[in-house]
C-alpha cells in the first residue's frame, strides 16, 4: 500500500470538458488583450475545483486539499491523536442543473472517515468496493495504531478484529 492516501471528489466529465473550453476561451481573450478572459478563468476554476484530503502515513500528517486538474494545494498538519477509522455506507447525490431543469442522481458509496480527538472527522477515502474499503482502512489503522469501526450497517456499528482481517481477510467483530 502507498504511504499517502488521497481522496478527492470526482468531477463529472462535462465539468472537465466545459472547464477546458473556458480555459481556451480565456487564453484567446488574453491573446486579444481582452480583460474578460478573467471571467472565463473564474468559471473554469469553479467547474474544475474539487476538494478532498490526503494522509501521509509515515509522517502522520494530513491536509485538506483543493485540487484543480490534478494540482493540489493544502497545508500539511499533524494528526492530533487519531482515535479510530470507520468504514461507512452512505449515498452520494449528484445534482445536475441546466437553466430550468434539474436532476439528482444517487448511488451508494463507502467512505472511510478518520476520527481525531474531539470527534473531528476527515474523509480519507471513497470507494464502491467493500473489500477495497476494508483493505485501505486496515492499512491506515495499522499504520496509525488505531481501531477500525465497521459502520456499514445503519445503527449496528461494531469494532473489527484487525489481526484476524489482516491474516485471514475476514471481518470478525469484537465486543
Amino acid at each position: 500500500m502507498t504511504k499517502i492516501i488521497a481522496y478527492t471528489q470526482k468531477l463529472p466529465i462535462w465539468h472537465i470538458a466545459l472547464g477546458i473550453l473556458f480555459i481556451a476561451g480565456a487564453l484567446i481573450a488574453f491573446a486579444d488583450l481582452n480583460i474578460f478572459g478573467i471571467v472565463s478563468l473564474i468559471f473554469a476554476y469553479m467547474l474544475l475545483k474539487t476538494e478532498g484530503s490526503e494522509i501521509d502515513l509515515e509522517s502522520k500528517t494530513y491536509r485538506k486539499i483543493i485540487s484543480v486538474l490534478g494540482v493540489k494545494i493544502g497545508k500539511w498538519q499533524p494528526l492530533d491523536q487519531p482515535e479510530y477509522i470507520s468504514v461507512f455506507n452512505t449515498t452520494e447525490h449528484i445534482t445536475v442543473r441546466i437553466v430550468t431543469a434539474e436532476t439528482t442522481n444517487s448511488q451508494p458509496v463507502i467512505l472511510l472517515n478518520l476520527f481525531l480527538q474531539n470527534n473531528q472527522k476527515i474523509t480519507v477515502h471513497r470507494t464502491e468496493d467493500a473489500k477495497e474499503a476494508f483493505d485501505v482502512a486496515s492499512h491506515i489503522a495499522d499504520a496509525l495504531n488505531i481501531n477500525l469501526l465497521d459502520a456499514t450497517e445503519k445503527g449496528n456499528f461494531q469494532w473489527v478484529d484487525k489481526d484476524n482481517y489482516r491474516t485471514h481477510g475476514q471481518i470478525l467483530h469484537v465486543n
